[in-house]
């Protein structure tokens, strides 16, 4: 094969087809438009999420008939997209249900260049100018043509606790936060890694006498691979709960052009999940996720240099460390001389500075930033069709102390492991994920059995880019060249890149599509 098809009727297909799957333009919105005097509503005057029982809070607004009110929880968790209009405001639960109101949405340059580069948005910012998240514990009001927003982090004391005390501290904490959360009317269910947080779940539920009903695993894309599998299935036997096992949804671009919708285009990962969310669809169960357990307690992302650039207060040199140029390989001059690194480190130090305080500087920005605005929509998004989600890992006890404890503490990586094995000696024996030699290696060439997954996920990305051909935000030469390169030549190194052109192809789409709207509520159909 030495031309990758481009079927541009297969292109609207696959983008109807996500769309109606996600559901995402019946999601609730209020607007509120003051034009000459005359104000003007539409949609929903009142909406809550529902509240969680492990300390998450939730989210929603209320319209009196002169004054729009909103809130988040106490970490921001569940996202909230509030939208600048001209002579007004606009909100909702989703990015793309605001964009179906209609009109131009310029896109936020120094917010793209950030997310290309480290996979994740910082702060409030989205895609595109007009539209921002709200903070945490985030209060907005808008009230004759005035919006305000204010947002209430919660108060860190540093610990002076001996790693020992900590331990214990931790232990106890977490007992009792999944003990709170409790059983429940609903059946328990937990996706389990081979990894710490969802084990470290799954030992304290059944301990507490409230073991899940059963555990769920990926047999996950390449190059992960069985990793998972193995580690999970010695867990779940050694506590004897039934254990699940999926597959992934066959068409990685599939899954990726579904997954872009429900995370409102930000985040880069996640695409493995919607398997998991397709099984749990439309039951009633409580899923227990394992959100934050690692940010918090085991040092994710957290190494020596990046910290002592932080104890020094070299945050520009903390930025430039933290960024990546590879997806810059997709992105069309024009738009790389707009997104450009510059801008990426500009914004990435304006951020880093609001966490050089913290006893975990490096903790506390991936936290209150990927974990907060990318991982969070994986059980506050993807989990959304089940019956209720569970995050223990966010019980404001066990919060307060982890993010108290001082970074060093966790630069071994072994704090959450001995948590673990301290708590739960009976099953001290089982191994990690990344103590059994299963860490995949990515081989240049893959491997002979991925092989036909990768030439899958590069025929349907290069047919997805390829009929986007008004796109402005990929390179769509470069993508079919490089696809055919790779597809002939059985190179599959660089084609973790494809799920990022899909993503820019389609946020492309979706931004014509919405300035080429009335400004009026839209719906599934009118999306093409």
């Amino acid at each position: 094969m030495t031309t990758v098809r481009t079927d541009v009727r297969r292109l609207r297909a696959l983008d109807e087809s996500a769309l109606n799957a996600t559901n995402v333009l019946r999601q609730p919105c209020f607007i509120a438009e003051s034009r000459h005097g005359v104000l003007t509503v539409h949609g929903d005057a009142e909406w809550s999420a529902p509240e969680q029982p492990s300390g998450v809070g939730n989210a929603g607004w209320h319209w009196d008939g002169e004054r729009l009110r909103a809130h988040t929880g106490r970490y921001g968790f569940r996202p909230l997209f509030v939208r600048r209009l001209a002579d007004g405001v606009a909100i909702s639960p989703s990015l793309v249900r605001l964009l179906a109101i209609g009109g131009s949405l310029p896109i936020d340059d120094s917010a793209m260049a950030v997310f290309l580069r480290i996979g994740f948005f910082v702060g409030e910012d989205t895609p595109f100018r007009d539209v921002r998240v709200l903070p945490p514990g985030g209060r907005l009001e808008w009230f004759d043509g005035v919006l305000s927003v204010e947002a209430t982090y919660p108060r860190i004391r540093a610990s002076t606790l001996t790693r020992a005390a900590a331990l214990d501290a931790y232990i106890e904490a977490f007992r009792d936060a999944v003990r709170r959360c409790g059983p429940g009317d609903q059946p328990n269910v937990v996706p389990l890694s081979g990894g710490r947080d969802s084990r470290h779940i799954l030992f304290e539920l059944c301990a507490s006498g409230f073991p899940p009903e059963r555990c769920l695993t990926l047999r996950n894309y390449p190059p992960r691979g069985s990793r998972d599998v193995v580690v999970a299935t010695e867990i779940a036997r050694a506590v004897g709960v039934t254990h699940e096992l999926i597959d992934e949804v066959p068409s990685r671009a599939s899954a990726e052009l579904r997954k872009n919708l429900i995370t409102h285009f930000c985040a880069d990962e996640h695409a493995w999940f919607m398997a998991l969310a397709d099984r749990l669809s439309g039951q009633n169960v409580a899923v227990w996720d394992g959100i934050a357990g690692d940010v918090l307690s085991n040092g994710h992302r957290l190494e020596a240099p990046l910290l002592a650039l932080a104890r020094a207060g070299n945050i520009e040199d903390l930025a430039q460390s933290l960024v990546d140029e590879g997806a810059m390989r997709m992105v069309p001059p024009a738009m790389a001389a707009r997104w450009s690194r510059e801008a990426a480190v500009a914004r990435l130090t304006e951020e880093l500075r609001h966490h050089l305080d913290a006893p975990n500087p490096i903790g506390s920005f991936f936290f209150w930033n990927r974990t907060r605005r990318e991982i969070a929509l994986v059980p506050f998004g993807l989990w959304n069709v089940a019956g209720s989600v569970r995050t223990p890992y966010l019980d404001p006890p066990v919060f307060d102390l982890l993010v108290s404890l001082p970074a060093e503490m966790f630069l071994d990586k072994r704090f959450h492991p001995d948590a673990i094995r301290r708590a739960y000696p009976a099953h001290a024996y089982l191994r990690f994920d990344t103590e059994t030699g299963l860490r995949p290696v990515r081989a240049p060439n893959g491997t002979p059995a991925d092989a036909p997954y990768y030439r899958r996920l590069l025929r349907d990305s290069a047919s997805y880019v390829g009929g986007a051909r008004r796109s402005r935000m990929v390179r769509r030469q470069y993508v079919a060249t490089r696809a055919a390169y790779w597809y002939v030549r059985g190179d599959f190194s660089d084609t973790a890149l494809m799920p990022i052109a899909i993503y820019l192809a389609q946020l492309d789409m979706v931004a014509q599509w919405a300035a080429s709207r009335d400004p009026e509520l839209g719906t599934a159909a009118d999306y093409s």
